[in-house]
């Protein structure tokens, strides 16, 4: 064995066992005083990358529930306003019961006026939760919590909520309806049912001649050329009563023609009854925007068009009255388009869930104002977009089109004809819809308006039931969403804590092994320094 003074070989050998134990021993104090077994990214990096995501995940689900309980309030909030709602009809249909009996010898317009009051509170309540129609919550709701895997982690995250018809208004619910007013003073005037359906004039030549009574209807599905004309039977009509029994049965009959338009004007729901203050006719539908014009010169004098003092019709009966309560567009002009002309046309729409939806509609070559509206009105409703196929072209005045729909909103925006103008007028502008009208309600001042209003109130209390349960449907689904989050964020932890914490029962034993491991390092240094002396025995001799 050599012996060396210059190198010591068993001391650079000690000093980097002791650098080593010193490090593990560094490490583990680390370890046992953060209670993390990954301190910084070189103890374990991989391992520290899928604990990053794990914590990353935990924190967007935790913030997810605190959504989701938050939907949760919401949805109960609204759903305390449906139960006063739902109160608030129990005592419409107790008046309107009342009312409707025949025993009842009070003021019916006592109970007409309360009546009244519980359909503007049943409006109010509805908007302050809401629910009405294009209100806050009317739309469909999409909760983040997060937690979603597969293709698409954020559709598979988000809880929908849709409320779009859930709607609790008094027009959601069939109370306010689309109305149109016959002519409101046949009695006031002294011109009765009777004298306009006996008048020589209206029963001849451009009257109904021997034959029904007609009035033509528009709306999305039956407009255009594809208008629904009513014939009315006017045998044994003598009054506002017998007239209202004739105008709804020519309605039902105009239902069954077998065609589509039929059918959409039979899913319009139209329905004629006697006014509340008992002098005329209404025309009415719960559901879908409308507009009527007199066939002959006979209804016209019924919608109040009247050619002089008498009680005989005016002849023109080219004019659509548009039923209140719709929205709809001002008229716009119509210049009849050329053979080498085209036009696009844009409507937009907001869909349930607040989503825009646009059509283009092209008019091309030679075209009529009725082959404009008929083209228009078909690509409507062969859009397959909810919100526009409600929107319908009708014909106003003598050159004009106009838009009604029972959307909440729309737009119309008239492209530029590229030759000279023609089509519709105001080329390059957006033409919003606007609210026409308040709309009627239902009303118990007369026993029969009453008897009707008992039956429609019974529907209105099982859409108002079929609206909370879309409600509770919602609450259910954001509070099993909460579970499987919790369930998930518990789970993610646990996940976490194998990686990154630290088992403090073998650091405690670590760091006891580095203690030992120091302290003989430290001793054997200093056997490993004192070794070159014996060299000194040898130079001694």
């Amino acid at each position: 064995m050599a012996y060396s003074i210059n190198t010591n070989i068993a001391s650079l050998q000690a000093q980097e066992y002791l650098r080593i134990t010193n490090d593990f021993q560094y490490k583990t104090i680390n370890r046992v005083t953060s209670g993390l077994r990954i301190v910084s990214s070189g103890d374990d990096a991989a391992g520290l990358a899928i604990a990053n995501t794990f914590r990353s995940d935990r924190a967007v689900l935790a913030q997810g529930v605190r959504n989701a309980n938050d939907g949760v309030s919401t949805l109960q909030t609204i759903d305390g306003g449906v139960n006063n709602i739902s109160q608030l009809l129990d005592r419409a249909r107790s008046l309107a019961a009342q009312s409707a009996s025949g025993t009842f010898n009070g003021d019916r317009s006592l109970l007409n006026s309360e009546f009244q009051g519980v359909l503007v509170e049943i409006d109010r309540q509805a908007e302050s939760i809401g629910l009405n129609v294009g209100g806050l919550f009317a739309k469909n709701l999409q909760v983040f919590i997060g937690g979603g895997r597969g293709s698409d982690p954020i559709a598979n995250g988000t809880v929908d909520i849709d409320l779009t018809n859930a709607t609790v208004d008094t027009k959601s619910l069939g109370l306010t309806a689309y109305h149109v007013d016959g002519y409101s003073d046949l009695v006031s005037s002294g011109r009765s049912v009777a004298d306009i359906v006996n008048d020589a004039t209206n029963k001849g030549a451009g009257g109904t001649n021997g034959g029904p009574m007609k009035f033509v209807f528009a709306g999305a599905g039956f407009s255009g050329s594809n208008a629904v004309t009513v014939n009315v039977n006017l045998s044994g009509v003598a009054d506002l009563d017998s007239l209202v029994e004739a105008i709804n049965n020519g309605i039902l009959q105009a239902g069954f023609g077998g065609t589509a338009a039929a059918l959409a004007f039979k899913d319009a729901n139209v329905v004629a009854s006697v006014s509340s203050d008992g002098l005329s006719f209404t025309l009415d539908s719960s559901s879908a925007a409308f507009q009527v014009k007199a066939g002959d010169i006979m209804a016209n004098a019924l919608l109040g068009n009247f050619a002089g003092a008498g009680a005989t019709g005016a002849a023109a009966t080219n004019a659509y009255v548009e039923a209140a309560g719709a929205m709809a567009t001002a008229a716009i002009a119509w210049v009849d388009l050329g053979a080498a002309e085209t036009q696009t046309i844009t409507f937009t729409a907001a869909d349930g869930s607040g989503q825009l939806q646009s059509l283009d509609v092209d008019l091309t070559g030679a075209m009529t104002r009725a082959q404009a509206i008929d083209a228009i009105n078909l690509a409507l409703q062969n859009s397959g977009l909810a919100p526009l196929q409600e929107i319908v072209a009708v014909a106003s005045g003598a050159a004009s089109v106009k838009f009604v729909s029972a959307s909440t909103d729309f737009k119309v925006t008239p492209g530029v004809e590229a030759a000279n103008g023609n089509g519709l007028a105001s080329q390059g502008t957006t033409v919003d819809a606007a609210q026409s009208g308040t709309g009627g309600a239902v009303n118990i001042s007369t026993q029969s308006t009453a008897a009707s209003a008992v039956t429609l109130l019974a529907s209105s209390v099982e859409l108002l039931g079929a609206a909370q349960a879309s409600v509770g449907k919602g609450q259910n689904r954001l509070n099993f969403a909460i579970s499987l989050a919790q369930t998930q964020l518990t789970n993610l932890a646990a996940s976490e804590s194998r990686i990154r914490d630290a088992d403090l029962a073998a650091e405690a034993a670590n760091l006891t092994r580095a203690q030992i491991l120091q302290q003989a390092g430290i001793a054997a240094l200093a056997q490993a320094n004192a070794a070159p002396q014996a060299v000194l025995s040898l130079l001694r001799g």
